[in-house]
């Protein structure tokens, strides 16, 4: 009998270990990408190819040709896309960002406190996966500068990008 209650206390005790060890964010996947490689832009778009329902972009700025279309694709698919872009980026010349409201994406722009700039660099796809780094969605980006992605499916770290990410879209307004 002693050895039945010693057996259950061993499996309570190895139940609970591997309860809080699935729970816990070791498991949660992590994914690095560096540039100039020419590994990130590919996988960015193979990530908004593989998006179902929801693409959230906050984004200093969008100059890539292959990334708006990645994104107005994933808008035709049914993805509903939101887009948080930086104000004075938004205005300039090579920024994809007007045409994205042409088609139809709907884009707030805001600047950083005082004359500071929106410098997120973070997408969250279907509020499951978090795409963040110091890569901007540029042409130049892949081919000359030394970047960073990381790739997280935490669903803490998720909901921390996504409270973020709703927390933006409230305070500035729609661009036209």
């Amino acid at each position: 009998m002693a050895f039945s209650l010693l057996r259950k206390i061993i499996l309570l005790f190895l139940f609970f270990v591997l309860w809080a060890f699935l729970d816990s964010p070791v498991l949660a996947e992590v994914e690095v990408l560096f540039s100039p490689e020419g590994t990130i832009k590919g996988r960015l778009l193979k990530e908004v190819e593989s998006t179902t329902s929801t693409l959230e972009l906050a984004i200093h700025d969008i100059t890539s040709f292959d990334m708006v279309q990645a994104l107005l694709k994933a808008k035709q698919r049914g993805v509903k896309v939101r887009i948080i872009a930086d104000s004075k980026q938004a205005k300039m010349k090579s920024s994809q960002i007007t045409y994205l409201i042409h088609q139809g994406i709907p884009v707030k722009v805001l600047g950083g406190k005082e004359k500071g700039l929106m410098n997120h660099r973070f997408a969250i796809l279907d509020g499951q996966k978090v795409i963040t780094g110091s890569y901007d969605w540029s042409r130049a980006l892949e081919r000359w500068n030394y970047e960073n992605v990381l790739i997280l499916t935490d669903s803490e770290v998720v909901a921390s990008y996504q409270r973020e990410f709703d927390r933006l879209w409230r305070e500035k307004r729609v661009i036209k």
